[in-house]
């Protein structure tokens, strides 16, 4: 009994000898965290009337205190680069918006592609959860009225 009673108190002693008696409990390692980024939050195929808007929304991972520019483009029956919306500061999601021509050809398509990022202080965030900015685009296709 009295083996197992200093065995008992020698495996206590070292293992509150194992204890970093300097940490404060609340320095924890951020190092590795997630960067900031945005994503287009559905790339599922739309359908859009002639005539109709249709909209793509943005997510981003965390609400920032300051706004975010994102730059996108339109490719196919319709060419734009370099177009931008902005989510406004404190939000998590932001709106693009496409307009179809009433006169656009049935079956036609229109691809949005986001492009960058950019907060107002000029930090560029990452484009898709897993940095995969060639998979970032929807495909809006256009239906009779």
């Amino acid at each position: 009994m009295k083996k197992l009673l200093i065995l008992l108190t020698a495996l206590s002693a070292l293992s509150l000898q194992a204890c970093e008696k300097d940490s404060p409990g609340d320095n924890y390692d951020f190092s590795t965290s997630i960067p900031p980024y945005i994503t287009i939050q559905s790339l599922k195929d739309q359908v859009v009337k002639q005539g109709a808007s249709a909209t793509v929304n943005l997510q981003m991972r965390t609400s920032l205190q300051q706004e975010v520019t994102a730059t996108y483009k339109l490719t196919g029956a319709i060419n734009l680069d370099n177009q931008t919306t902005v989510v406004e500061r404190d939000k998590t999601t932001g709106l693009i918006t496409v307009a179809i021509p009433a006169n656009m050809a049935v079956g036609s398509e229109v691809v949005v592609t986001l492009v960058k990022a950019i907060t107002k202080d000029g930090m560029s965030m990452t484009i898709g959860q897993d940095n995969n900015p060639d998979k970032q685009k929807v495909t809006i296709k256009v239906a009779p009225m």
